[in-house]
């Protein structure tokens, strides 16, 4: 236990079990206590799905199921907690990386929108025009084509025009 500045005194482990409150309730007192600097363990009820995406909402510095609860397990989870380590069930972790993995396979997935201008653009890129001959092709000036190639670099993510190509090609952009 620790006093504040106004001589509260203030913990140095909150433990919230988020079984009794609801989500919002657990959101608010936990983003309070980590404003204080005080640390969140958090207790929740186990590997049903809700359970974990609840708890995985919720700011907290580490995690305990209500089911591993012992004596023992609260000691470790707290003195981890108290070092700087995030004391995680084998559950929510799985259920974390599973969510992480879902968003990056989305994320290539998702085409980024290019204009109607700009898959022309592209599509001579594929072609290996530069881009005065790209401007030729397209009938404008050579700055247009380098301030479109630029968005078409920026949308697909990538440094230069060759890799700009090879994703292209990969993704069936052309």
């Amino acid at each position: 236990m620790l006093l504040a500045a106004d001589g509260h005194e203030v913990f140095d482990t909150l433990i919230l079990s988020c079984s009794d409150i609801s989500r919002e309730q657990a959101v608010s007192l936990a983003a309070r206590a980590q404003s204080l600097g005080t640390n969140v363990l958090l207790l929740f009820d186990g590997n049903q799905q809700e359970s974990l995406e609840t708890a995985a909402s919720i700011p907290s510095n580490g995690f305990l199921t209500l089911h591993d609860l012992t004596a023992e397990s609260l000691e470790k989870a707290l003195n981890g907690v108290r070092n700087g380590e995030v004391p995680i069930p084998g559950g929510l972790a799985t259920h974390l990386l599973a969510s992480v993995r879902r968003h990056a396979v989305a994320g290539r997935e998702r085409n980024p929108y290019l204009t109607p201008r700009e898959q022309q653009v592209l599509a001579l890129l594929v072609e290996g025009l530069s881009n005065k001959q790209i401007a030729r092709r397209l009938d404008i000036s050579q700055h247009g084509v380098k301030r479109l190639v630029a968005n078409v670099l920026a949308k697909l993510n990538c440094p230069n025009r060759t890799l700009a190509v090879a994703v292209a090609m990969r993704d069936g952009l052309v």
